[in-house]
């Protein structure tokens, strides 16, 4: 390993069910989700489901408090989308 490494590793929360209320036209909508250790700066990583609706748009997922994180989705369309309720995987790393 160089001087410029470091070693991290990834810490994931159990699946989480997520039911996005319905986002209007070109507005957006956020969730939180509880991470065991996330702290306000970790970097986060999210995996929204397979069937994530059509032209809805990841458009942030951060710690937001400690163990915490938020996600935020954004609806470009001119109609409001109601998103199924589904599994998101969600991970800090460390």
């Amino acid at each position: 390993m160089s001087r410029f490494e470091t070693r991290k590793r990834a810490i994931k929360s159990d699946p989480a069910n997520l039911d996005f209320a319905s986002i209007g036209a070109d507005a957006e909508a956020e969730l939180t989700v509880t991470v065991p250790d996330a702290q306000v700066g970790d970097p986060v990583m999210v995996a929204p489901p397979a069937a994530l609706e059509a032209n809805l748009i990841v458009a942030a997922a951060f710690v937001s408090a400690a163990d915490t994180v938020t996600i935020r989705l954004y609806n470009p369309t001119v109609g409001a989308i109601d998103p199924a309720a589904a599994d998101w995987t969600v991970a800090i790393v460390k």
